[in-house]
């Protein structure tokens, strides 16, 4: 990822175990040490010391004059669209990646998603468009976007970025700095524009915390021209192109930018008499919306909710290949909702479906897939994961009763319930016996585990706390602690009051998924030692918004894969939003720089809108305020191997005072569904010459966006409209 993510010793710590007959006959690569490619010397040169602004990759040089898709031929014709040269920016971005050979124009892609928001969202998920700078490599390095390059000064408390001129929305409107400055100022309120919004107003949007300096300062943004941005902090802030990024924005991570001459007619800021509240703006700027402009390479044309989307190219897309051909290949996507995981799996078996990302699609359905390859035209790709662990739990921190939230906040309760987890249990049963058992950490591909001996050793140590199966060593730790048994053999709150835990997950897991298949065995296993827990599903709508306000005691149906390292997305380290182990502190943390930071603070956190838990308040946690401590550090330190401490620093909590959530295994590999005349899609070996073999599970590298699939395409496409 730019600065730290030059991995000049880095190893390759998949751990996975022996893969079933079905895997290795597919071609599966596990992804074991000691098959795993060594890092390219490539790599290794592309390393950027911590204190240097990370240099853009250079786009290849285009030597032949510019062409488009002939689909668009009779538009330009009919003087609809402008000609390419005219569509395009002066300098269009070319991807680099290694197994690319140019493609065919044409053809239609087809999936389909058990999933209402996946129809749209997985599509979104896959595009790269609205990135100002991108990951390559698999995270080892970072290179340009809508951003063609990029340069900090001596301390890196100023940032200026310089945009591709030429750029345009989907629709032709050109495409400017002032659409990021429409997101900042009107939509977070920042430059202090809060200050001026209509009265009762407040900002749609939070800052993310990479617009946020180690002071807990929000960053001033300018504007100094139409390509060119400055963002300027108050203090050094070294991994602000690491953070810069992740996501694919404009919806699934912050926005960064919106099409301002679209979205402004129903901003309540900028037009108060006509809007009164955000709603209708929220709307219009969901990435559901068919008239949104877009600048990805594909742009929605129909959006049918419960039912179908359908995506077409956009003939404005900033990309070209080697040649000078203008991307993407395909023509249009269509994507299909179906009612149930299984009617899915048929669609894929019946040759409905060209493509499905690892989101559907679990180890168990390979013997299926193998089997009806014939049929179905499908190869099953196996990419790294790069998951610091499978499925995993992790209990509220904050939940809002009070007792039970001093049950959760105990060490030695969390530490109990972890060795009473049986992990090689669900390791052979959910992942047919591949991965490395592990209590959760971040990915093992992270560079604080792996650049030297020692990283090595802290990284074993907190995969390891609190990791082996031992139920005799978990009742003697709950008894010691006061959580002894009634005379109904059930354990008991240190007070004698009954001790009820709901494994909660999302009625929408599928029953067959990993998740589920986890918590039923964790259940039998805290049962065993006398714990009264049971399996709670809960309704899928407003799951998330419940948690953050602590109205739910659980999470169990997520994994942990965030970051190439701990520090550019550090959520699962130090809670810094609302998502994750401890929901009301990391609401808190997000309102550092905003106005609601000194608002309510009169009111119990559990009376506050949002509900939230500031540091002058009794139940904040002294053990979190450490782990915001050292994070505020290591914001503004620009020496590396000094942020790497100040990350072992972080561990050591987590051993100390952990488990904050649990995990099972790291780095289980990942399953693409490919259709067998669909070219340019990786294959591990290539990732793995290139990068690290795939790093799929995190969504801040966005996969597969990172590898471009405008590139994809059929080598007949005739034969696929």
């Amino acid at each position: 990822m730019s600065s730290k993510l030059n991995r000049r010793n880095f190893l390759r710590l998949s751990a996975m175990g022996a893969a079933s007959a079905a895997i290795v006959a597919c071609g599966g690569n596990t992804g074991t040490a000691d098959n795993a490619a060594e890092p390219t010397k490539a790599a290794e040169e592309a390393k950027i010391q911590p204190t240097t602004p990370p240099a853009a990759t250079a786009v290849p040089v285009v030597t032949t004059t510019f062409k488009q898709s002939p689909s668009l031929d009779q538009a330009v014709a009919d003087g609809k669209l402008p000609n390419v040269d005219e569509r395009l920016p002066k300098n269009p971005y070319t991807p680099p990646h290694v197994w690319l050979t140019a493609g065919k124009y044409g053809g239609k892609l087809r999936k389909a998603y058990a999933n209402t928001w996946g129809i749209a969202g997985f599509q979104h998920e896959s595009m790269y468009g609205h990135s100002i700078l991108r990951y390559l490599k698999d995270g080892l390095a970072i290179g340009p976007g809508l951003a063609e390059s990029w340069e900090a000064s001596a301390d890196a408390s100023k940032w200026t970025f310089k945009f591709r001129e030429g750029l345009k929305w989907s629709d032709g409107q050109p495409w400017t700095v002032g659409d990021i400055m429409y997101w900042w100022e009107t939509m977070v309120g920042g430059n202090g524009k809060e200050a001026t919004f209509p009265n009762g107003l407040k900002p749609i949007d939070g800052p993310p915390d990479e617009a946020r300096s180690g002071k807990g300062t929000l960053v001033t943004i300018n504007k100094v021209d139409d390509y060119t941005m400055e963002m300027v902090f108050d203090a050094p802030a070294p991994l602000t192109a690491d953070r810069i990024a992740m996501w694919v924005n404009l919806g699934i991570g912050p926005r960064w930018m919106l099409p301002a001459h679209y979205c402004e007619q129903f901003n309540p800021v900028l037009k108060p008499d006509a809007n009164k509240d955000w709603e209708l703006h929220q709307t219009k700027s969901n990435f559901n919306n068919p008239d949104l402009p877009r600048m990805s390479g594909w742009y929605q044309t129909v959006f049918e909710d419960g039912k179908r989307t359908v995506w077409e190219r956009n003939p404005y897309y900033w990309c070209v290949d080697s040649e000078g051909q203008q991307l993407p290949y395909i023509d249009s996507i269509e994507i299909a909702y179906v009612a149930d995981k299984e009617t899915e799996k048929l669609a894929y078996l019946n040759g409905q479906v060209d493509h499905a990302h690892f989101h559907t699609q679990t180890l168990a359905d390979i013997k299926d897939f193998k089997d009806g390859a014939e049929k179905s035209k499908l190869n099953a790709l196996f990419w790294d994961s790069g998951s610091g662990t499978g499925t995993m739990y992790f209990f509220s921190y904050d939940y809002q009763d009070p007792a039970y939230r001093a049950v959760f906040r105990d060490a030695k309760f969390r530490q109990a319930l972890s060795h009473a987890y049986d992990r090689a249990d669900v390791q052979k049963a959910v992942y047919f016996g591949l991965g490395e058992l592990s209590n959760g950490t971040m990915s093992p591909k992270a560079v604080e585990y792996n650049f030297s001996d020692e990283a090595k050793t802290r990284y074993a140590e907190w995969r390891d706390s609190y990791k082996d199966f031992d139920p005799a060593k978990a009742e003697t730790i709950l008894d010691e602690a006061g959580y002894k048994k009634g005379a109904d053999g059930k354990r008991t709150m240190k007070d004698g009051s009954p001790l009820k835990i709901q494994v909660t997950y999302p009625s929408s897991e599928s029953p067959n998924g990993e998740h589920v298949q986890k918590n039923e065995r964790l259940v039998k296993n805290w049962q065993a030692i006398g714990i009264d827990a049971e399996l709670t599903p809960l309704p899928s709508e407003g799951y998330d918004e419940k948690w953050r306000a602590g109205e739910i005691m659980m999470k169990t149906a997520w994994e942990v894969g965030d970051g190439p390292n701990h520090l550019v997305y550090p959520q699962w380290v130090v809670p810094i939003e609302g998502d994750r182990w401890s929901p009301l502190h990391g609401v808190g943390y997000g309102t550092r720089g905003t106005a609601s930071e000194t608002e309510e603070l009169d009111k119990d956190p559990f009376a506050r809108e949002p509900r939230r838990i500031m540091p002058s308040d009794k139940d904040f946690d002294a053990g979190i305020g450490k782990l915001y401590e050292i994070y505020d550090q290591t914001k503004v330190e620009p020496d590396v191997m000094k942020r790497h401490a100040m990350v072992w620093d972080m561990m050591k909590l987590h051993v100390e005072n952990g488990p904050y959530f649990s995990g099972t295994i790291t780095n289980q590999p990942r399953i693409i569904l490919a259709h067998t005349e669909l070219k340019n899609v990786p294959t591990r070996d290539d990732l793995a010459k290139e990068g690290l073999g795939g790093f799929v599970n995190p969504w801040i590298i966005p996969s597969p966006a990172v590898y471009d699939p405008e590139t994809w395409f059929w080598d007949n496409p005739e034969a696929h409209v």
